[in-house]
């Protein structure tokens, strides 16, 4: 899929190039370029018919560009994948507090009672007047994450 531009470049304008070798170096990129590396077994791809010096320039400019151009699309893919994936965590977890926040304020209102811990980790049952507070607090909660 990644060569596919390159190979239909090159198999389109054999006269522009000379001899084009490949490799790939530690980082597992891969490198075009007419003259092979030192120390390197790098395959020719294609062999060509001399080209004038200016085509051949013209032809190396037109790749980079192919690759940059590539390489912008891939990141911009990337970053696009990574927006939805946020986007998809987000939602999950604004719908985690709306159905937490929905069964605190039911349990509020349903009369049953219901307990906070102390600093000590004891239960304490609220009143009438800390059962008011805490289901303005679920609504406002319920408000806030289930809109």
């Amino acid at each position: 899929m990644r060569l596919t531009p390159l190979l239909l470049f090159l198999i389109l304008s054999p006269p522009c190039l000379a001899q084009i070798y490949s490799w790939r170096d530690a980082e597992g990129k891969i490198h075009y370029s007419d003259q092979a590396p030192p120390g390197v077994a790098a395959p020719r791809t294609l062999e060509a018919a001399p080209a004038s010096s200016e085509e051949s320039d013209r032809a190396r400019r037109k790749l980079a560009k192919e690759q940059t151009d590539f390489r912008k699309r891939q990141t911009e893919l990337g970053d696009a994948e990574a927006k939805a994936a946020k986007a998809q965590s987000d939602a999950a977890e604004r719908e985690a507090n709306c159905k937490q926040a929905r069964s605190y304020l039911q349990a509020l209102e349903s009369g049953a009672r219901v307990t906070r811990a102390n600093e000590k980790g004891e239960p304490i049952y609220l009143d009438d007047s800390g059962r008011e507070q805490e289901t303005i607090a679920a609504r406002r909660a319920v408000s806030t994450w289930c809109n």
